[in-house]
């Protein structure tokens, strides 16, 4: 059952919802409200599991007004403007779209109203992040991969000491020149041809 201080933070927060781009919301067909207002309410508990203890309080929105609210189990309210798929998001996408046809056949003007104005998910504040205490690195097959960002650098288990020849490409090796993994393959293929 609701308590009254939730009943009162559901109010408060459908009537100061913060708004960086407004629209008319007849401008938009009540079609597209309502997908808006589904998006928003869906996205809504997902912004809040980023948050202990992971619940929502108040998750509403009302695709007439185009206003919403947005509160999780901590009693704060996320920013949900800096995420895609909210109703701000949406509002901005289509505050953009008039701001180009307000512009006519002007360009500068037209590539401003997006340049300018981007929406949605630019760099949203990362409330949970994990992190260890050892943290296991990639390398390639001879040398340090350079790049920071790479993700995978070479076979799994291998590190930068356990091929010598410096050629980390090979999928069997049995030998320091791999004759011997090459003279069993042809091995098996001919035994399997003569089987036949």
């Amino acid at each position: 059952m609701p308590s009254i201080r939730n009943i009162l933070a559901a109010a408060v927060v459908l009537v100061s919802v913060r708004a960086d781009y407004v629209i008319d919301p007849n401008s938009v067909s009540l079609t597209n409200r309502d997908a808006w207002c589904q998006s928003e309410t869906s996205t809504c508990p997902l912004i809040c599991q980023q948050t202990s203890p992971g619940t929502t309080l108040v998750n509403d929105c009302d695709p007439t007004t185009l206003t919403y609210g947005c509160v999780c189990g901590d009693n704060k309210q996320p920013n949900v403007s800096e995420y895609s798929l909210t109703l701000p998001y949406f509002v901005c996408q289509e505050w953009g779209n008039q701001c180009v046809k307000n512009c006519g056949q002007d360009n500068t003007c037209a590539a401003a109203c997006r340049d300018d104005h981007p929406c949605g998910a630019l760099n949203p504040t990362r409330v949970n992040s994990t992190s260890s205490t050892s943290s296991p690195t990639a390398t390639s097959s001879g040398a340090q991969a350079s790049d920071s960002n790479a993700i995978y650098t070479g076979l799994a288990g291998s590190d930068s000491n356990s091929d010598s020849s410096g050629d980390g490409n090979a999928a069997f090796r049995v030998g320091g020149d791999g004759l011997f993994g090459f003279v069993i393959l042809a091995a098996s293929v001919s035994l399997g041809v003569f089987m036949l």
